[in-house]
């Protein structure tokens, strides 16, 4: 297999600089909010897996050490919850209030639970690839990797019957190869790569060069839909984040979109993502109070827009993606 060992991009610490896009979403909107949702439960370190040890990494049992060459029944059944009651709720919560979310899903994890493989596209929201296990790819061969995205795409077609699947990656744990195997295989596929997740460097989709530019490639580039772990319930689990509770939760959120939202009234639109692990989801923010911030905040559902550029990165104009999102 031919990698370039350069692939990454130079590191850019500019972005748009002083040049925000003013007018980047839809209908004079300043502000999209993008929700994730991470489909992760059962892609995790098992010897149900095939793996030498049980789960080490993002999870409540912060006392627990990998068992090698063991089952860890706790911890298995800790990430069997997410799936049997933590997604149903989140769910029906999106369903309460009529928004869609992009589900990072993880193809071993939506392998185990498939019928949310047509139940989620049916109800509105994108599947995007989480990778094929949830694991590390840093230090896996290029070959194995290779192996491991071509699974991925082939049980995520399987699961939702869409040929078209997936349009994103995020894979948060990925190797420096991984966005050139990721777009050799949609190549090899004829299978459109709209975009990828795996960046945390802004808070405006943006444009890097084709991975396979330098192997020939025409240079159309990669669109970035940047994540965020700013507004990402995992810091429940992280030390010295602050957040025991719902309400801790809730604010920052708030917080965050007031911030983000005055900054799209001073004309400097932009993207706030907020991501969800479900297996610690016991309880969501759901009340009076909330319900009513929701509501005065006026958003509107409409699908997700990225830019698209006819000239040189990373100049923009707006056309239509598949991205779900939510517009102020």
């Amino acid at each position: 297999m031919s990698l370039t060992s350069d692939i990454l991009p130079p590191r850019d610490f500019i972005g748009y600089g002083w040049k925000t896009p003013a007018d980047c979403w839809p209908n004079g909107a300043k502000i999209a909010v993008n929700f994730v949702v991470n489909f992760e439960e059962g892609g995790e370190s098992t010897l149900v897996n095939g793996d030498k040890e049980s789960e080490g990494y993002l999870h409540e049992a912060f006392h627990k050490i990998p068992l090698k060459g063991k089952r860890d029944q706790q911890l298995e059944t800790m990430f069997e919850y997410g799936v049997r009651q933590g997604l149903p709720r989140i769910i029906r919560l999106f369903e309460k209030y009529g928004y869609k979310f992009t589900t990072f899903a993880v193809a071993r994890a939506l392998e185990l639970a498939p019928e949310y493989g047509k139940l989620l596209p049916e109800l509105g929201h994108e599947i995007a690839c989480h990778g094929n296990r949830w694991r590390s790819y840093i230090d896996m061969p290029p070959e194995e990797e290779a192996k491991h995205v071509s699974e991925a795409v082939d049980r995520l077609q399987q699961l939702t019957g869409d040929r078209s699947i997936p349009a994103g990656w995020y894979l948060g744990r990925g190797s420096n190869y991984s966005k050139q195997l990721i777009a050799r295989e949609h190549l090899e596929r004829n299978l459109p790569l709209l975009y990828s997740s795996d960046s945390f460097a802004d808070e405006l989709p943006f444009w890097v060069a084709n991975p396979l530019a330098t192997e020939g490639s025409k240079d159309d580039g990669l669109l970035i839909i940047p994540y965020s772990l700013d507004c990402d319930d995992h810091r429940f689990l992280c030390q010295g984040s602050g957040w025991s509770t719902s309400d801790d939760f809730f604010w920052h959120l708030k917080e965050t979109f007031d911030q983000l939202y005055q900054e799209g009234l001073d004309g400097m639109p932009k993207m706030m993502s907020v991501g969800q692990v479900y297996f610690q989801y016991h309880s969501l923010f759901d009340t009076d109070e909330r319900s009513d911030y929701t509501t005065e905040s006026s958003v509107v559902q409409v699908d997700f827009v990225a830019f698209r550029s006819e000239s040189q990165l990373p100049s923009y104009h707006c056309s239509s993606r598949g991205n779900p999102g939510v517009f102020r």
